[in-house]
Formats: structure tokens, C-alpha cells, sequence
């Protein structure tokens, strides 16, 4: 299963993408991915401690150097944590950006990986490169804070298919939900509210708590028994049960 993760105001969709891979790790036998494919550059390596040839290693997916398969080229660039492989975007935009126009074409193989997949897509703006990622998604996750417009903007993002210019093909099989992270400050719905307006579209209600995200960047898995009594991965852990139940099984 691929479960592209993005926002549309707000931040977020890195640390959601890197909270659902380490879920998915523990959950999938095959264990996850986690392709950090944000175009206006990467963050992970800043935030984790990456294996110095893993470093920015989607762009030598999408640029090789050597005659090898995306495949291969994906599982010798990857940064292996416990059960899950993380594949870095380059930290600096314009190469990011680059990896979305690529030599060596990397988004359907993304279908060949073995175990489960999650993408992080970043802040998408319309006529975003990354929709050659999105249509391979099973299912999209956009992160937003429950503040008033930020969650009325990710509504109509999602009621919209995604389709806010006329360079968007929008979602056609792909369902769209949002996931609210309770950050503080700023005029916010209550969460009862957001999920009975949203139904189906509602993924999920993340609590902010910053030192479980800390120990998931310093290495720890899901399993870790500092993680097992968190809240806050608690929630991904429905939440990812969710997407992937409403998929109909994992692939």
C-alpha cells in the first residue's frame, strides 16, 4: 500500500509521514518506506542521523550514475532504521525539485518496493510536480492544524480532489482525508466538530507531543516501551489502521 502524506496550509506532513512509517514498520511484516519526495527540500537529514551515503539519495535515484534498476537504486540509497528504509530528498529546493523531473523515472516503481509505502509530498501548491507521485497513492493524507482556515482551506482542497489550477489532474482513484495535528495557538474548531462535518474524510486527531516525535528522530521504533505508552503514536497507529482498512487490505 502507498499512503502519500502532504499538507496544504500548515506544516507538518514530514513528521506525520515519518509517525506512519514507523507504525506501518512494526505492523507490515515486510516492513515500510519512507520516500521523502518533498520538492522544496528535504528536512530528514537535518532531523535524524542519516547514513552519510543515504544523504539526499532520491536524487541519485532519479539521476544514477551507475546502469542499475530503480529498484536497486532505491534499496542501496536507503537509510535502514529497525524495519524502516528512509530515502532522503536533497536538502537544497532546486534539486529537490529536480528529482520530480527526473532521468530515471521513480514514481511507479515506488509499486515494486516490498512493504508497505509511505511518500512524504510536502506543502502542495497548484501545478505541484509531484502529482506522478500522488496518482500511484492508494491513499492521500493531508495534515492540517484544526485552526479555522487552515482547516476550511485542507476541506476544499480534499472536497476538490485536489484540483485548484488547471495544471492539477486532481485525485481519480486515490481517497483524500485530513489528519488535524492539535498544535497550539490560533482559533481552532473542537475536534467533535471536524469529524462529524468531515465523516469519511476525517483520518485522524494527532496530540502535540514533542518528545515522542524526538525519540522517533533519535532512532527509536514503534515498539520502543517509551512509544507503546504514547498518546500521541497511538493515534497514527489508528490512524494508519484506518486508511488501510478503508483500502480494503493491505497490498
Amino acid at each position: 500500500m502507498i499512503i502519500a502524506v502532504g499538507s496544504w496550509r500548515g506544516t507538518g506532513a514530514t513528521t506525520a509521514a515519518l509517525l506512519a512509517g514507523a507504525c506501518l514498520a512494526v505492523a507490515d511484516e515486510a516492513g515500510a518506506w519512507l520516500v521523502e519526495a518533498d520538492p522544496a527540500g528535504g528536512v530528514l537529514a537535518g532531523r535524524m542521523h542519516i547514513a552519510a551515503q543515504s544523504v539526499g539519495g532520491l536524487e541519485r535515484v532519479a539521476f544514477p550514475t551507475e546502469r542499475v534498476s530503480t529498484l536497486e537504486a532505491f534499496e542501496a540509497l536507503a537509510h535502514v532504521a529497525g524495519n524502516l528504509r528512509v530515502v532522503a530528498a536533497p536538502a537544497d529546493p532546486f534539486r529537490a525539485h529536480a528529482c520530480h523531473q527526473p532521468r530515471m523515472p521513480w514514481a511507479a516503481s515506488l509499486r515494486d518496493l516490498p512493504g508497505s509505502v509511505v511518500v512524504d509530498v510536502g506543502t502542495l501548491r497548484a501545478g505541484s510536480p509531484v502529482w506522478p507521485v500522488l496518482a500511484q497513492a492508494d491513499a492521500v493524507v493531508l495534515v492540517a492544524s484544526p485552526e479555522v482556515s487552515a482547516a476550511v482551506s485542507a476541506a476544499e482542497w480534499v472536497q476538490a480532489a485536489g484540483r485548484v489550477s488547471p495544471a492539477d489532474p486532481g485525485l481519480i482513484e486515490a481517497r483524500a482525508r485530513i489528519l488535524f495535528v492539535a498544535s497550539p495557538g490560533g482559533l481552532a474548531f473542537p475536534r467533535a466538530t471536524l469529524q462529524a462535518e468531515l465523516r469519511e474524510q476525517f483520518a485522524g486527531w494527532l496530540p502535540w507531543e514533542t518528545a515522542a516525535v524526538d525519540l522517533v528522530h533519535r532512532g527509536a521504533t514503534a515498539s520502543d516501551r517509551r512509544l507503546r505508552r504514547s498518546a500521541l503514536m497511538a493515534a497514527v497507529n489508528q490512524m494508519v489502521l484506518n486508511v488501510t482498512l478503508d483500502q480494503g487490505a493491505p497490498r
